[in-house]
């Protein structure tokens, strides 16, 4: 019964970094998914903002 609490504490000792390191490599891979959510959002907000003002160009020069 030692032997299997000896062992199963080296499991949990050798998962700890691994597991940190999975957690982390999983917060970098959110975060650039992220950037590129917010990229795509600033593009598309730039594109109507574009497209609001050449519409407000054109009722002017109908005025």
């Amino acid at each position: 019964m030692d032997g299997f609490i000896t062992s199963l504490s080296g499991i949990t000792t050798l998962l700890n970094p691994v597991m940190t390191f999975i957690m982390l490599m999983s917060v970098v891979f959110f975060l650039l998914y992220l950037r590129e959510k917010v990229e795509k959002t600033e593009t598309y907000i730039r594109s109507i903002a574009i497209s609001l003002q050449q519409i407000a160009q054109q009722l002017s020069k109908k005025e």
